[in-house]
């Protein structure tokens, strides 16, 4: 059953900002700043914006469902390099995209119950 739908947009320019002047993006998981530091600072803006909007469209979809916050989700990749994220007990539906200066996010969450 679907508990929620989400939807976040980012302009990456914000994102840069925060890059340029070192500020601390907690948001982001260990894993996933390992996958953020292989980049140039142009993709890193663009993919850490794709990232914050999903948390902010898993956490828009299931705040209701899930005591949570976007600390909590952990958004990956699969081989082909699809968005994914785990959530104990549900699964998630993520799409990211970006284009030019913004990045979007959409999550469905469901539960397996």
């Amino acid at each position: 059953m679907i508990i929620g739908i989400g939807c976040d947009i980012i302009k990456i320019e914000r994102i840069t900002k925060y890059l340029n002047k070192n500020i601390s993006l907690n948001f982001l998981t260990d894993n996933e700043l390992k996958i953020c530091n292989q980049f140039s600072l142009s993709r890193k803006a663009e993919w850490i914006a794709g990232r914050f909007a999903a948390k902010e469209a898993i956490y828009k979809a299931c705040h209701n469902s899930i005591d949570c916050t976007i600390y909590d989700f952990e958004v990956l990749q699969n081989d082909d390099g699809s968005p994914y994220c785990k959530i104990e007990n549900y699964i998630v539906h993520l799409s990211i995209s970006h284009e030019k200066e913004y990045a979007i996010a959409y999550a469905i969450v469901e539960s397996i119950y």
